[in-house]
């Protein structure tokens, strides 16, 4: 039977060519789409996921209470984790681990920067990488240890086999040797955060300087831990709500502990709720995926009752025959299937050259998993599903005919299945105007992001790392550079304004609410700052050499921050931070420090650059080049013992919505397809059409009419039809776009044009489908489509 099925398929295709390839390459478009979202979607799903014991592994995050706010964070003090372990028995590993850094390593002539962080001797025991050398035990055992990656081990050593090797650590405050004890195996896709290095926390903890890591009111490393299997975790979490509490007086700490497998999809918190996170973007493209391929099917199940009427007499003889409707039934669900899995491996095909591109797109770095039995399993579901509803309309409606109707030459398509044809073409276009309004509005509310004025003008603005002997001799490179003329200006900072850097709620002021409190970003710079970065001082006065010890003991705040400070007493002209007090020297308008997805925060810049180990330095842009070639020789000739390094913030901003421009990039090329898609069901339809009216056309074209009134014959079957998916789609796009734009604090408004430019798309490439096939039946002679007369 299945052999009479395929012989049927088969003479079906090459008799109706144009149909044939219009649902083979509908339906390979839209299982393209759907194979590549899904692959996005599974290696989502799995990030971070895929190590040994994963489900006992949890990070502690705190809830931070400011006034009527709550700010989560992973941040946490540096003493944590073995406190943790010391006082919870259910605690079986628990680690600290830092923020990443670049270092310079080296080894013999070679000298790399290499990209890592310091963690606790447990760490490699929780988050279990695979080794390809080396003794998880000794590992991190001691201050004298450290981990590399297989690709650091090549750029220092040439091989991966290094274990007993020593290499270099080269910082500002001096050299240090280190024994390699272990060599990490390649990271595999479904990891993030992918480093080159990992050095014992204790190395890191014993410095001088960082004595605020034994203190129980500063946060800066993670803490991760390993309970036991028998442990519950939100027990655990909730007993350890005021451990920091009652060892810090004051606090407004209040701990928790999160799954570390589900911080990467589950990892946006909203005054202490979990909300969102990259989970909506899972959601979004799934949906979008789905969409895809149920337009490829609607084209499949128009294009099939389209053609019923040509198709009825066949079923007619088989069912004079005695073929019973399952066995119907059982033929057009077999052509349908049969073309999807043409159209699965065509799309596979299709899949196997884009990948690349889409890589690229995504920041990813997937492959199709020919060797995984799940794969195929899942690939042959979404066929058969593609398959059965593509043809599971047309199956039973065809099946239906009655054989009295056909032999009376009495079928007509009826009035259920015009509406239903409509009714598919209007949801395809439903669909197609949400796609079309939503990347509108991504496209617009992204340029508005890296368009802003941020406060700070970002453009020709370089960002430079000061290590070894340029934080000793910065004086004499910023002489050096102020004598360049391509410099405009520099100044040095703590902080990257990339985002959260170094807080503290500990800010009182005059007739302050004891129980308000706000978190204030702590930013430590030099002379010339303001100037360098572009902020617009509104009040009072830059720090000055001039006034030594007045700009030493005062602070510059931002509008926001005065505006706290202020509100209970507007004459207020200083503040008390961290016990000490501070005259407010200046006031600068607001500026972003981090995306326009935060709000904006109060920020308090002090005169103290002892520890900035950035230095922003403002050019013309008469030879951007040669300034540059310029700094890197004055700087490489008072460092040599480190490469120089530099940034231009611009474009350190733009890297803050790389996901939001990832989302854009997809959302246009998925628009694309779907208004291809779309539009190659239309060119089908308008085909039968113009096929069915082919003697009205001639007798029109014999009466006289004009080639514009033929065309308007075909045109009004879809046009109105297109703009009332316009209208629908339009409707349902705004009200699912405010959801994606309420991620923003500071977004577009949704413009009064954007519904008319989508339309305007949409209608002008769906008039030139079907006007394209009017054409060509109005050319037709009217002694050929009526000699049957």
């Amino acid at each position: 039977m299945f052999t009479n099925y395929l012989k049927i398929a088969l003479r079906g295709f090459s008799k109706h060519k144009l149909t044939f390839f219009i649902n083979l390459f509908g339906l390979a478009l839209g299982l393209w789409a759907a194979i590549l979202i899904g692959l996005w979607v599974r290696s989502e799903l799995s990030m971070n996921r895929t190590f040994a014991d994963n489900e006992q592994v949890y990070r502690i995050m705190e809830h931070q209470r400011y006034g009527s706010e709550i700010f989560t964070t992973t941040s946490t003090p540096g003493i944590l984790a073995k406190e943790l372990k010391e006082q919870y028995p259910e605690v079986e590993k628990a680690a600290t681990y830092t923020w990443n850094e670049e270092v310079l390593f080296v080894k013999e002539e070679n000298r790399h920067r290499l990209n890592g962080f310091y963690a606790g001797e447990d760490y490699l025991h929780i988050l279990q990488y695979p080794l390809l050398y080396g003794d998880r035990d000794l590992a991190l055992s001691r201050k004298s240890h450290v981990v590399l990656s297989s690709e650091a081990a090549i750029r220092m050593f040439g091989k991966t086999n290094v274990i007993g090797e020593d290499i270099t650590l080269v910082e500002t405050e001096g050299e240090s040797s280190f024994i390699v004890q272990a060599v990490l195996a390649p990271f595999s896709s479904d990891l993030s955060g992918k480093f080159d290095y990992i050095l014992p926390y204790q190395f890191m903890f014993d410095k001088p300087f960082n004595t605020w890591l034994q203190q129980w009111g500063n946060n800066g490393p993670n803490t991760i831990l390993k309970l036991n299997p028998s442990a519950d975790y939100q027990v655990f979490s909730k007993n350890i709500q005021d451990f920091i509490k009652e060892r810090n007086e004051g606090s407004n700490v209040t701990l928790f502990a999160y799954p570390q497998a589900d911080l990467y999809l589950y990892g946006k918190f909203t005054d202490g709720l979990q909300q969102g996170g990259r989970i909506e973007y899972v959601r979004m493209f799934s949906v979008i995926g789905i969409f895809i391929l149920l337009i490829a099917c609607i084209n499949f199940m128009n294009l099939s009752t389209a053609r019923s009427q040509k198709r009825a007499k066949e079923v007619g003889v088989r069912k004079v025959v005695g073929a019973e409707r399952g066995a119907l039934v059982g033929q057009f669900l077999s052509e349908s299937l049969i073309l999807s899995v043409f159209a699965g491996f065509f799309a596979l095909l299709l899949v196997q050259l884009t990948l690349p591109t889409f890589n690229n797109i995504t920041g990813k770095s997937m492959s199709i998993p020919f060797d995984e039995f799940a794969f195929w399993v899942q690939l042959t579901t979404i066929i058969l599903f593609t398959g059965l509803v593509a043809g599971s309309y047309p199956a039973f409606y065809l099946s239906a005919t009655k054989v009295v109707s056909v032999f009376k030459s009495h079928m007509k398509s009826g009035s259920t299945v015009v509406w239903a044809r409509k009714g598919l073409v209007t949801f395809q276009f439903i669909l197609a105007s949400i796609l079309i309004v939503g990347t509108i509005v991504v496209y617009q509310q992204i340029n508005f992001a890296l368009k802003q004025n941020l406060g700070y003008d970002k453009d020709q603005l370089i960002l430079i790392e000061l290590d070894g002997k340029l934080i000793d001799n910065f004086d004499v490179f910023k002489t050096a550079l102020d004598n360049n003329p391509g410099v405009v200006s520099l100044s040095r900072s703590t902080h990257s304004m990339m985002g959260r850097n170094s807080n503290t709620g500990d800010v009182r002021w005059e007739g302050k609410d004891p129980d308000f409190s706000s978190l204030f970003e702590i930013m430590r710079v030099d002379y010339d700052y303001l100037e360098t970065m572009g902020f617009q001082l509104i009040k009072g006065e830059d720090f000055s050499r001039d006034r030594g010890s007045d700009s030493i003991q005062g602070a510059i705040l931002n509008r926001r921050a005065y505006e706290l400070v202020t509100q209970d007493h507007s004459e207020a002209v200083s503040f008390t931070l961290w016990d000490e007090d501070r005259n407010i020297t200046g006031v600068v308008e607001d500026f972003h420090f981090q995306s326009l997805h935060q709000s904006m925060e109060p920020v308090i810049l002090l005169l103290d650059p002892s520890f900035a180990s950035q230095a922003y330095a403002k050019i013309n842009t008469a030879d951007i080049e040669k300034t540059i070639a310029s700094i890197q020789n004055i700087a490489e000739n008072l460092n040599p013992d480190f490469p120089f390094t530099y940034s231009f913030m611009d474009e350190n901003y733009a890297r803050m919505y790389n996901e939001d421009v990832r989302t854009r990039d997809l959302a246009k090329y998925f628009s694309i397809l779907t208004i291809l898609i779309s539009c190659l069901g239309l060119l089908g339809l308008s085909s039968h059409i113009a096929e069915q009216k082919t003697k009205e056309i001639g007798i029109r074209k014999v009466l006289g009419a004009s080639t514009f009134s033929i065309l308007n014959v075909i045109n009004k079957e879809f046009i109105s039809i297109v703009a009332i998916s316009i209208v629908i789609g339009s409707g349902l796009a705004y009200w699912l776009v405010q959801d994606w734009l309420s991620n923003f604090a500071y977004r577009i408004n949704f413009s009064w044009w954007f519904i008319p430019f989508a339309a305007g798309i949409i209608l002008l490439i769906a008039y030139m489908t079907v006007t394209l096939q009017a054409l060509k039946a109005s050319q037709v002679n009217p002694v050929n489509s009526l000699k049957s007369e």
